[in-house]
């Protein structure tokens, strides 16, 4: 089974990037502004990836972190080379795909795969095939890594580079597949909801009828002139609105009804027991053991007398000022014990004394932590054996004093499970889907616009 563009990337990802930094945003790219209407695509476009080849994106085109070049690249001057047709059968029927876009715009209603009825046009296939490229792009840039981790070089086409993540193929070929698979994950779910007499949400439904304004109203907020200024960049000069709502539509309609499948799924705890059981040493190796907990606590966080968020890292404060943060902690607690002592009324009082910004508007609570997430003298409070729900004491740690409150744990086996489940549940309905409905390429057909990721 071949591999897709996300899942490749993300299976490198997972095994050799370091642990993910949280970032207070992207960094738009030139030339590549996201199509948020599509935003909501990529929610439903989750449940079918790591499935068969192609599956969707985990993000429509944003911000890519695609260095731009210092000039236009002639692509015909580099000494790179295209490869030779291959295959007439299969994606390397052609060793390069790419057309100028007259030609391109010119082949547009030209049929190059079908699934029964149903039908692919070259224009249509553009939106699949940018969305493709975009997304792993994106992806990459989310994880922290360059293209070129993967030897992709941005000022080259991608029909002059071979892909690293398939055998015997250019990139070119390898997201071309990747989005004809796309489109055949989606489309046999489509068939399948209106077999099976699936409607669209009304929401939705007013999204397609109303694309046209929401793609320019998005278009003026970037200073674009409108909904194709905005496609362009997003999926080329050789695709339109009606290719944008083509896809949009067969989306809204296969991922929202393979989501109604999995919403309707019901898994017993005999169920979840029988599957971890069943898996178990596969779980046993990957750290997931019947014994793992996460915790609920809630905390109310004081700094040593004189000490705020920026100092308390960065200067030393005298003991007297540590005893005085102490003496203070000590107060809060006992107004809570003074108390109706419940989890409503230590949350009310950690909203009103807490120092800690990231909790101290909900009430002090801080939920799935894991051993280890947590300062070391308020991880070993919390992760106590003998713990129990509705335990409070006063631990200090390095960065104050924080009165606690032990609101619970979670056992995870049995979350993970359900999710396990879930996702092998989605993968059989999808891969019986696209077993139903064949689908049939004509490689020979296929023209693409350039994409330059350079820009």
């Amino acid at each position: 089974e071949e591999v897709t563009s996300e899942e490749a990337a993300e299976e490198t990802a997972a095994e050799e990037a370091p642990a993910a930094e949280i970032k207070e945003g992207s960094k738009a790219t030139p030339g590549k502004i996201g199509l948020m209407v599509a935003a909501v695509v990529l929610v439903l476009a989750v449940l079918v990836a790591a499935l068969v080849k192609g599956s969707a994106g985990t993000e429509v085109p944003q911000e890519t972190a695609a260095p731009a070049a210092s000039e236009p690249v002639d692509l015909m001057a580099t000494e790179a080379t295209i490869p030779a047709d291959g295959n007439p059968d299969d994606v390397t029927c052609k060793g390069s795909y790419t057309a100028e876009d007259d030609a391109v715009i010119a082949a547009a209603d030209t049929v190059v795969a079908t699934m029964g009825d149903a039908q692919l046009t070259v224009s249509q296939l553009q939106v699949y095939y940018w969305l493709e490229v975009n997304n792993f792009l994106n992806m990459l840039y989310n994880y922290g890594m360059d293209a070129g981790y993967y030897g992709m070089d941005y000022t080259l086409g991608l029909d002059y580079q071979t892909c690293v993540l398939a055998n015997g193929v250019t990139w070119q070929q390898f997201f071309l597949e990747s989005a004809l698979g796309s489109w055949q994950n989606y489309q046999a779910l489509t068939m399948e909801a209106k077999a099976a007499g699936f409607e669209l949400e009304e929401s939705r439904i007013n999204e397609l009828d109303n694309l046209k304004e929401s793609l320019d109203l998005q278009a003026q907020s970037y200073g674009l002139s409108g909904a194709e200024e905005l496609l362009a960049l997003n999926v080329g000069n050789c695709a339109g609105i009606e290719d944008y709502h083509f896809f949009l539509e067969n989306n809204y309609y296969g991922g929202g009804y393979l989501d109604s499948m999995v919403k309707a799924l019901e898994l017993s705890d005999e169920d979840l027991e029988a599957y971890f059981t069943e898996h178990e040493d596969e779980y046993t190796e990957n750290g997931l053991t019947r014994d793992l907990r996460s915790i609920d606590v809630r905390h109310i966080l004081v700094f040593p007398e004189g000490a705020d968020n920026a100092t308390i890292r960065s200067e030393t404060f005298s003991d007297e000022a540590w005893a005085a943060g102490e003496a203070k902690a000590q107060e809060i607690l006992e107004l809570y014990l003074a108390g109706e002592m419940t989890e409503e009324s230590f949350a009310a009082l950690a909203n009103e004394h807490s120092a800690d910004p990231g909790s101290n508007t909900n009430g002090g609570l801080y939920t799935e932590v894991m051993q280890g997430d947590m300062v070391p003298e308020f991880d070993a409070w919390c992760f106590d054996e003998a713990r129990q729900v509705g335990d409070t004491a006063v631990v200090r740690t390095s960065l104050g004093f924080h009165v606690m409150y032990f609101s619970g744990s979670n056992v995870l086996w049995p979350t993970y499970v359900r999710q396990d489940m879930q996702t092998e549940y989605q993968q059989n309905c999808v891969t019986a889907a696209v077993e139903k409905y064949e689908m049939t390429v004509d490689y020979s057909a296929i023209v693409l616009g350039f994409l330059d990721l350079a820009n």
